[in-house]
């Protein structure tokens, strides 16, 4: 077992895209997700890590949240947001990178995934990640797209999105890489309940709030839905770095 620790942290380390393609201007997220064996030794070990990762210099940001609900309960997942691919690839010591975590963390974890989203800002209110101004709280609205519908799918958010309200940050993303494709994810970034009591349970509600949406618009978007999973995410920013601000005590 600790040789397989070993082997998927290097791996999650490496670089995420073997042969990535020069910056476009897309915006990628880059999440890993761990099922936790011993917490109190993995916030220990992951501080150290991060701790690494201030003393090298990166640049890139460091999310983490504890999944509160939904399909991953109570797993941990970490993140970087607003990269290009390069960025991805000109992390420093990237083999260093996946020793220290080796050796600091993954003793108390077991890897369950890493996937790889591209922000679709039309459609986004907001993209607090990217700024590095994470929220509170995650509302995740996990979507899959009957395949071929993609396109419908695009042009009925697209159409619909058209008239923004003020109000819900609300983040749009297509996955490149991870479980199954095609595939969405929508997160809500809120400080209070008020937010979710505004943007309600459910993707339609969502949609109503951010874009000001009626029944007709909408459901042409659920025709291209197969399945729709919700989780909520609680942001650790103690277990978090955001380059320029000093790791938290």
């Amino acid at each position: 077992m600790r040789l397989f620790l070993l082997a998927a942290a290097i791996v999650l380390a490496a670089p995420s895209i073997a042969q990535a393609q020069p910056d476009d201007g897309k915006r990628i997220a880059q999440f890993y997700s761990y099922r936790l064996t011993d917490r109190a030794r993995f916030e220990s070990g992951y501080r150290a890590h991060l701790g690494w990762h201030a003393r090298k210099g990166d640049r890139l940001v460091w999310y983490a949240w504890t999944v509160q609900s939904g399909p991953r309960r109570g797993q941990f997942i970490d993140a970087t947001a607003g990269a290009s691919f390069a960025d991805l690839d000109a992390r420093p010591d990237i083999a260093g990178d996946g020793a220290d975590f080796a050796r600091t963390a993954a003793p108390h974890a077991e890897p369950v995934d890493v996937e790889t989203w591209e922000l679709w800002p039309e459609p986004s209110t907001a993209t607090p990640l990217e700024d590095r101004e994470p929220s509170r709280t995650v509302d995740a609205f996990l979507i899959r797209v009957d395949p071929g519908e993609e396109q419908a799918f695009e042009r009925a958010i697209g159409m619909m999105a058209a008239r923004k309200v003020p109000g819900l940050r609300v983040s749009w993303y297509r996955r490149l890489r991870g479980e199954q494709v095609p595939a969405y994810m929508v997160l809500l970034a809120r400080d209070r309940w008020a937010d979710l009591d505004r943007a309600g349970g459910t993707l339609s509600s969502l949609m109503a709030g951010a874009y000001g949406a009626q029944p007709a618009a909408i459901q042409p978007v659920l025709d291209s839905v197969a399945s729709i999973d919700t989780e909520s995410w609680s942001y650790e920013p103690r277990l978090s770095l955001i380059p320029g601000t000093p790791l938290l005590p």
